[in-house]
């Protein structure tokens, strides 16, 4: 199973059914419209709709199939939410504005919110949808342009890759959605992934080099982020606390360090866990929660880096004794 039909799976087994196996189409339509953005369906066959919700916050993460070779066209040109398609089966021609795309499974497709869109799905085609907030995105472009004010962008319509930032995310969100936990600063960090992974109207603004920061001011993002080490927290905030582009702060992160930002935040986190596990009793403590606790949103993503970075697994630091009995330190 491929990274998208597991996200599609915790959806079903997490999420809220809306719609099953349903063939009215007023029905349908009145639940995608609400769960994911309104429109008009025009149908071909015979519906077997299935829709599976789930909401974390501002951003929702859904799985659709319409059980038939359907027509979505939207009801009006201007709406309130960025959808993020990742196809799980089948074929669909997308078109928004004058861009078209076929989408199959291992591509993706983002749907901005400023005009018209028209979806073609054979009966086949089965997706998991990103919902996003309109204001958020709009909100995080903003911060990552070094921008006042909302800024609207525009997301290529098709993309050949589908980043593994935004699929580690958005199985972080499920998880903790379903834990009746509200994801928080998640969202924002899935608003910015999503900007810096897939191409838009910023992305050049975004990669264009920035003036270098001065080594006081990254060394001030540093005391942030060890500080806040257990929040997540997008990127863009913490330039903005230095007051720094996000560029020119990875610049100066990559001349004091050698390493991105990213790297060295996740480097900080691991070796934080490291020293709380190796510290911990075993018996009140659990791997699960220390991993939360130094900022970590996806478990499997975080035993596979402890281990790649130490060369032991986070369980075999916490059971591990010296002779006398007593925990390492």
């Amino acid at each position: 199973m491929n990274r998208v039909a597991g996200i599609a799976e915790l959806v079903r087994m997490r999420g809220q059914r809306i719609v099953s196996a349903a063939d009215d189409v007023d029905q349908v339509v009145g639940a995608c419209s609400s769960a994911l953005r309104p429109h008009t369906l025009r149908v071909r066959d015979r519906l077997s709709a299935r829709l599976d919700h789930l909401a974390a916050g501002s951003v929702s993460v859904n799985r659709l199939r319409y059980g038939a070779a359907v027509r979505i066209s939207e009801l009006a040109p201007e709406q309130d939410e960025f959808l993020l398609s990742l196809p799980v089966a089948g074929r669909a021609r997308f078109a928004y504005g004058t861009a078209s795309a076929v989408l199959r499974p291992g591509t993706a497709s983002v749907v901005s919110p400023y005009r018209a869109f028209q979806l073609d799905f054979d009966d086949e085609f089965e997706q998991v949808v990103l919902r996003l907030d309109r204001p958020l995105v709009e909100r995080t472009a903003a911060l990552l342009a070094g921008r006042p004010g909302p800024v609207a962008v525009q997301f290529d319509l098709r993309a050949d890759t589908v980043s593994p930032g935004v699929l580690a995310l958005v199985e972080a969100a499920i998880h903790l959605s379903a834990e009746g936990a509200r994801p928080g600063h998640l969202e924002a960090l899935l608003a910015e992934t999503l900007l810096l992974g897939h191409p838009n109207t910023l992305s050049e603004t975004l990669a264009a080099d920035g003036k270098p920061p001065s080594s006081a001011r990254v060394r001030r993002a540093m005391d942030y982020l060890r500080a806040h080490l257990a929040e997540s927290f997008s990127m863009a905030e913490v330039a903005r606390h230095c007051g720094v582009s996000l560029r020119s702060l990875q610049i100066g992160f990559r001349r004091e360090t050698g390493r991105t930002l990213s790297e060295w935040l996740r480097e900080q986190r691991l070796d934080r866990a490291r020293a709380l596990l190796a510290a911990a009793d075993p018996a009140s403590t659990t791997v699960t929660a220390t991993a939360i606790a130094c900022g970590f949103v996806h478990l499997g993503d975080f035993a596979a880096q402890f281990k790649r970075r130490f060369g032991e697994s986070p369980s075999a630091v916490l059971r591990e004794t010296d002779d006398g009995g007593s925990r390492r330190r």
